[in-house]
């Protein structure tokens, strides 16, 4: 059982960038928030934009 335990702690520690993490990080500080939904839009037009060619 412990090895199991080892196993998922480790796992997590791999993907410290998780979008989870981002969420908690952007619910927590406002300015971060505001950067990363700016930054978010700003791909999904590009993406559009490339879709229509």
């Amino acid at each position: 059982m412990s090895k199991r335990r080892k196993s998922n702690r480790e796992e997590e520690r791999r993907y410290p960038d998780s979008p989870d993490g981002l969420v908690v990080v952007a619910s927590n500080n406002r300015a971060f928030a505001e950067r990363l939904t700016g930054i978010i839009r700003l791909r999904l037009k590009e993406t559009e934009h490339v879709k229509r060619r």
